[in-house]
């Protein structure tokens, strides 16, 4: 783990003394996020969940629920679905993210991995039932991995969900969503969609996107996205959300493609920061030993 943050670290100072060496931008471009991004001793105190009305607890009481099955979870490692001490690990990234989301007032949040089979889906499902122990956050899971989702298996949903559909303006979101409890919904898909970069890249995709936040008044978007260097349909959606969290998976994912992925990144919205996934051997500092990063 310490050779792959010490490489890391190493690829960043170059991309930052390469882009150090390049001309000045023009005035007119925008400044730095570094430059521009509020205090955080003024924004901490501020974020709040957002309030509640009649017409968002309809929305949320009205979608199906979720029908876990527990053996399942288990053999897709979701432990926080369990919680207790097992899920140590998923509960501090969901603390620390919390953090940085409240610091920078930051609520829609991608997660994504440079190449596929890197764990994300697992993660991101792990991240929602462990934000939505938080009873008084919102979390919205919203998949936007269109072209091999994964999202409906992992979790045993046997519905005929289709979000792509809801994107394309062809049908209501409510169609394809589910909750378990009252604080959390996926939005899921049960095949492959056409077109995914032009549609997650469309003006419909936008308007749904806004319509569902403004119906149920999310704190919380977790958006399942594309791995960044399988196909442009996750650079495309980039400029959409606040921050994004990389998933990396240990002794397959190279330094290279970290990098190349988090340069792609870094360039549209904010690096959340990098999950070191598929660990084999840790000293299970936070609660048990085959760690998620």
């Amino acid at each position: 783990m310490e050779r792959l943050q010490d490489a890391l670290n190493r690829a960043r100072e170059r991309r930052n003394e390469t882009i150090g060496t390049q001309q000045t931008p023009p005035k007119d471009k925008a400044a730095p996020v570094a430059e521009t991004a509020p205090d955080q001793a003024q924004t901490r105190d501020t974020v709040k969940p957002a309030p509640v009305d009649d017409a968002v607890l309809s929305a949320w009481r009205a979608l199906p629920q979720l029908a876990p099955n527990e053996e399942l979870y288990r053999t897709n490692r979701l432990v926080s679905f369990f919680g207790g001490k097992q899920a140590a690990e998923i509960d501090m990234m969901r603390t620390k993210i919390l953090q940085q989301a409240k610091a920078n007032n930051w609520h829609r949040i991608l997660v994504t991995s440079p190449t596929p089979r890197c764990g994300k889906t697992t993660v991101t499902a792990n991240l929602a039932f462990s934000l939505a122990r938080q009873t008084d956050l919102r979390i919205l899971v919203i998949e936007t991995d269109m072209r091999r989702p994964e999202m409906a298996r992992v979790l045993g949903i046997k519905e005929n969900m289709a979000f792509a559909r809801v994107l394309s303006g062809q049908e209501p979101a409510e169609y394809h969503m589910v909750a378990y409890g009252s604080n959390l919904a996926f939005a899921t898909n049960q095949v492959p969609a056409a077109n995914s970069s032009e549609l997650l890249q469309s003006s419909k995709a936008r308007e749904a996107l806004k319509k569902v936040e403004e119906t149920y008044a999310p704190d919380i978007i977790l958006f399942d996205a594309p791995p960044v260097l399988a196909s442009d349909d996750t650079v495309g959606f980039l400029e959409y959300v606040d921050c994004s969290l990389m998933v990396v998976a240990a002794e397959v994912t190279s330094i290279e493609e970290i990098d190349v992925a988090e340069t792609q990144i870094a360039a549209v919205t904010n690096v959340l920061g990098v999950v070191m996934n598929k660990v084999r051997y840790t000293a299970g500092g936070y609660g048990y030993d085959n760690a998620y990063y």
